[in-house]
């Protein structure tokens, strides 16, 4: 769920939790289900959703089951989905689920535990109703990552992250659905599930199985959307903004270039016929219901994306750029690439692939690689992205075996360390490109790797769980088996520096951007919390970046609001308030003007200025001037080959 365009990182300090949550973000792989056999004698499955007659906020939902010849059955909401790593229990947000007899009599269900529910006499079951929530109100709401929930606002759109709330009978996953959804008049329907009909208040869908429910999620809203043919990819773009501020045509042109470089990049590895991106932004207040929580969640041949609506047009492309990017490389790890956990995925029995360092972490790290290798972003910048991942990661537990970790990633202390897949999995795949291209002469790394894997399962073959290591070291050489058995199954942490001189790279002086005007550095901001005499909290100016120094803001100052906004008592309980007033600085883009209100000597002082493009001085990556004409050589061929 990008979130890009890692997942999501939780920071324990109070006032810097959001915005380091909102600059990095992740998310999300999708699989296929379980094939099964047995005894009904039908195989469709009828679904209706009514999105016209909300009481309450709450959808009605009707499921009419195929005929059944079996003494009873199980009806299920997950528990787990594919690519989000923990336990969600969808089965929470929906309520008064009935079953009722083939002459509209109501039957005995009986409540099996939050998920399931188990009907007695299937033979003569007609339908099974219930209402479904959203998960964007209430408070268990807040353990659903956004971009992969439900939002109900009447008449004016619905999110629906068909997982929270269509079910699936025991035994029944490979049976086909007719979905039908009724809709209010002034809102269309983006998707990518097929559309066997469709009016402006009914629309008729096709699933093969019940994978194909949960893996096209739909977003109605009023028309915002672009659609455009790339090199036999169509590609659709449909956003819905509060505000109106952020039109789909606007962002056409990025979307088209970096899908274009994506596939100039994959090359024959991608065989996407079409591809749609769901944009979701949110106000600030609302999206603080979920922490400042943003991201996507990948699907097949579609994503899920949440950001702040206040962003600006350009953070904005570039947040939709590493998000999105990500998104689509999921196209080929795990659609293409995956193990038998995935593709038979247990929605109420989960059984996780070892495999995270692949479908996350490959997929994270050519988000980032393809945008040096087509000429997107120059080198310092990818040489930045990679170090902040070596910091990211060191926030985690290094020492923990990653299939290990990976294969109990539902439980602790695994889950704690979820978000490293984004960061030591990205790196993983970094040394072993390296690797690779050394051993090779430059001829090969982790893409090509990746691209035989591609050739030899694709979509329809899953591969053994136990044997991908194996198979991928007889492939390359046996010092990639070393590195595996050492880093990826062993607990060994690994020493970046000795990969990047492999490259000719060194730590060195460098310039980074700063994530927002509000940081002095990639983690720091330019105040904190700190007690005045009476012992209450007030943010204290004791760094500056060049932006607020030439505005005229000095170390002492008290900083009071930003934009003519004040903050409110500094608290846990005012952390959300706070928030929302530094939070849209992430979107604020170079040429803006701002002010802020401080306080010193006693006087009360608002001070102007713009954003530009501050920068600060760091311990980075830069390239060896004394490196030899090998390292060169396999640096232009791990960037550019």
């Amino acid at each position: 769920m990008e979130f890009h365009s890692s997942k999501l990182y939780f920071m324990k300090s109070l006032f810097t939790k959001t915005i380091l949550t909102l600059v990095t973000a992740t998310l999300v792989v999708s699989c296929a289900a379980l094939r099964t056999t047995n005894k009904f004698i039908s195989n469709d499955v009828q679904a209706t959703i009514d999105l016209v007659n909300i009481e309450d906020d709450k959808v009605q939902i009707t499921i009419t089951p195929p005929a059944m010849d079996v003494k009873s059955t199980v009806f299920y909401l997950p528990q787990i989905v594919p690519g989000t790593y923990e336990y969600s229990n969808f089965g929470r947000f929906v309520e008064n689920v009935q079953a009722f007899d083939k002459k509209g009599n109501p039957m005995e269900l009986i409540s099996l535990d939050v998920n399931s529910w188990e009907i007695v006499n299937p033979k003569k079951l007609g339908k099974i109703t219930y209402l479904a929530n959203d998960t964007f109100d209430g408070p268990i709401g807040q353990e659903i990552y956004p971009m992969g929930g439900t939002d109900f606002q009447a008449d004016e759109l619905y999110l629906l992250n068909l997982h929270s709330m269509i079910g699936y009978f025991e035994g029944m996953k490979e049976s086909s659905y007719k979905l039908r959804i009724s809709s209010p008049k002034n809102l269309k329907a983006f998707t990518s599930l097929p559309t066997l009909s469709t009016s402006d208040s009914l629309d008729v869908f096709d699933a093969q199985r019940y994978f194909h429910i949960i893996d096209n999620p739909i977003l109605y809203s009023k028309p915002n959307a672009v659609s455009f043919d790339l090199d036999e990819i169509k590609v659709g773009l449909a956003i819905y903004s509060p505000s109106g501020t952020h039109q789909a045509k606007a962002y056409q042109p990025a979307i088209e270039e970096m899908m274009k470089a994506q596939k100039a990049f994959l090359g024959d590895a991608n065989d996407t016929p079409s591809y749609d991106i769901l944009l979701h932004l949110m106000d600030i207040d609302a999206l603080q219901y979920f922490g400042g929580m943003m991201g996507a969640l990948e699907h097949h041949t579609s994503t899920t994306v949440v950001f702040v609506d206040a962003m600006g047009a350009g953070e904005l492309t570039q947040s939709l750029i590493d998000v999105v990017s990500h998104e689509f490389f999921h196209t080929l790890t795990p659609l293409n690439v995956h193990s038998e956990e995935i593709h038979n995925f247990e929605y109420n029995r989960p059984l996780m692939s070892k495999h995270l360092w692949m479908y996350e972490g490959t997929t994270e790290y050519f988000a980032n690689l393809f945008q040096i290798n087509q000429g997107l972003i120059d080198a310092p910048d990818f040489y930045n992205r990679m170090m902040d991942k070596v910091s990211q990661a060191q926030r985690f537990d290094d020492t923990m075996s990653f299939t290990q970790m990976s294969a109990g990633i539902v439980d602790e202390p695994y889950q704690a360390n979820y978000g490293n897949v984004y960061q030591k999995g990205a790196l993983i795949n970094m040394c072993l490109d390296i690797l690779i291209r050394e051993k090779s002469g430059g001829e090969r790394g982790i893409l090509w790797v990746m691209k035989n894997l591609a050739q030899k399962y694709g979509k329809e073959k899953p591969f053994k769980d136990e044997a991908l290591i194996e198979e991928i070291v007889a492939m390359t050489y046996p010092e990639v088996g070393t590195f595996f058995t050492d880093h990826v199954i062993g607990t060994t942490p690994i020493n970046y520096d000795e990969y990047f001189a492999k490259a000719g790279l060194i730590n060195g002086d460098t310039e980074v951007p700063l994530r927002s005007i509000i940081f002095t550095d990639n983690t720091q901001l330019f105040f904190s919390p700190q007690p005045d005499a009476t012992g209450k909290l007030q943010f204290v100016v004791n760094a500056l970046n060049p932006s607020v120094e030439a505005m005229g803001v000095q170390i002492g100052d008290i900083l009071l609001g930003l934009e003519g906004e004040l903050f409110p008592e500094i608290s846990q309980d005012n952390s959300g308030k706070i928030n929302a007033i530094l939070t849209p600085t992430i979107g604020w883009e170079a040429d803006k003007e701002f002010s802020v209100t401080v306080k010193r000597e006693g006087e009360t002082l608002t001070l102007s200025g713009k954003v530009g493009n501050p920068k600060a001085l760091t311990k980075g990556l830069v390239e060896n001037p004394e490196a030899d004409a090998d390292a060169i050589k396999l640096r232009q061929n791990w960037l550019f080959n």
